[in-house]
């Protein structure tokens, strides 16, 4: 599973869960009429939100971030995940999202962030 990864996203640092609403801008346009945020992610620069029919991974790139890359991967095209939580010396823990056709997607988190929770959250979506 190494050399496998989403020829469209690096690894994004998506920071943290955050109220729903607060980080709705960089993806509200994405958005399908009858689709529902369930969970919000802010990093430094970047974003995530898990919804009702998929994760959006928000990417801003370049010096200013200015430009956005915004990649959609459907709950139904999704295989397995892994999750990695902050050790003693780490500064964040990571989410890896298997996919059919699209490899491994990887996100980093905050450390302290409830990975548990998300866990069980992602089981329910792609198992359940």
């Amino acid at each position: 599973m190494a050399g496998l990864s989403h020829p469209f996203l690096d690894k994004v640092f998506v920071g943290s869960p955050v109220p729903l609403g607060s980080y709705f801008e960089p993806y509200a346009t994405l958005l399908l009429d009858d689709e529902i945020v369930e969970m919000e992610f802010k990093g430094i620069r970047d974003g995530m939100a898990f919804t009702t029919k998929r994760l959006i991974v928000i990417n801003n790139q370049g010096l200013r971030g200015k430009k956005t890359e915004a990649s959609s991967f459907a709950w139904k095209a999704m295989s397995a995940f892994s999750i990695e939580n902050s050790g003693t010396f780490d500064l964040d823990a990571e989410i890896k999202f298997v996919g059919s056709g699209w490899g491994v997607c990887e996100v980093q988190l905050t450390k302290g962030t409830p990975v548990g929770e998300i866990a069980r959250y992602l089981a329910n979506k792609i198992c359940g």
